[in-house]
């Protein structure tokens, strides 16, 4: 498709959209911006006009990834969140569905400095949190917060969970990651056990 042909937002999606398949299939490093212009058949200069360089194009796929695991997390817990122990049980759920569905983006989202210098990814990657917060704070109206402290509550939960999704991610559990009742068994098991160590039956 010639440069003719893209409407100046289509351009600037379709690049965002090949860049998040050229990251899935080779990695982060492998992002290349001469090669997403020949792929979908526009001019390097046409690249440029809407990203400077490789690192302004890898930031706006993390913010997409941040937002995406937003929605995820979001659809996971909009009924459960006045249920503190099925909240942290369906954030385990489709965080670690996220990592292990976008392995390479979730590597490069979590591994960027610039995730705290730039505003527009660094307010994504807060956002990401809310449906967790959300859950926390609703225990806490209903005195079922051990330590009353929401804040550091949602950061144990979120460290926790993460540090899961990248075990698995690495592939540091391949007996978890390749039989799907084994992964639920350790989401289960990790949800108990925040569940009963930050809130009150």
């Amino acid at each position: 498709m010639s440069i003719e042909k893209y409407h100046h937002g289509h351009l600037h999606e379709a690049l965002i959209d090949e860049a998040c398949k050229q990251i899935e299939h080779e990695g982060a490093i492998a992002l290349n911006l001469s090669k997403l212009a020949q792929k979908i058949g526009v001019s390097q200069p046409a690249v440029y006009r809407h990203f400077p360089n490789k690192q302004a194009l890898a930031i706006r796929v993390a913010q997409r990834g941040f937002e995406q695991l937003t929605e995820d997390l979001r659809q996971a817990t909009q009924d459960v969140q006045s249920d503190s122990f099925e909240g942290i049980r369906a954030i385990a759920k489709a965080y670690i569905g996220f990592a292990l569905n976008h392995t390479e983006t979730a590597r490069m989202m979590f591994s960027m400095k610039e995730r705290m210098t730039e505003p527009e990814l660094y307010n994504a990657s807060k956002v990401a949190a809310v449906p967790l917060f959300c859950i926390v704070e609703e225990a806490k109206r209903c005195d079922r917060l051990r330590n009353n402290d929401v804040e550091k509550t949602v950061r144990i939960i979120w460290a926790t969970v993460h540090g899961l999704a990248m075990l698995l991610m690495d592939e540091q559990l391949p007996s978890v990651t390749q039989s799907p009742s084994e992964l639920s068994e350790y989401i289960e098991a990790t949800a108990k056990a925040l569940h009963v160590g930050l809130f009150v039956a």
